[in-house]
């Protein structure tokens, strides 16, 4: 299935990169920190979960960026980073022009 962002105008104008991400964090209780860091990485379009399996679920966003903040890497190093991260993955990343 296609990854699709939804976005205004007013965010195009100030940022020209689209990035879904899955982020798994160790403890559900922490999902909402997890999430105001993010926020403070990145604009965020959406926040979702969903269930893995086996009671886990991930946390996914819709992102938008400057590409000239340094890119996705710094981005993944930076949520990687971020208390009850495990792990994280870029899921889909698109130019908006």
């Amino acid at each position: 299935m296609p990854v699709r962002f939804h976005w205004t105008v007013g965010v195009l104008m100030e940022y020209n990169v689209a990035a879904q991400i899955k982020v798994y964090v160790d403890d559900p209780s922490a999902i909402d920190g997890v999430k105001a860091g993010i926020e403070k990485i990145a604009k965020v379009q959406k926040f979702w979960e969903e269930d893995v399996g086996f009671g886990i679920k991930a946390l996914k966003a819709n992102l938008m960026l400057n590409d000239s903040e340094g890119g996705m890497d710094q981005l993944e190093e930076k949520i990687r980073g971020l208390d009850h991260v495990s792990e994280m993955e870029v899921e889909a990343v698109t130019r908006v022009s």
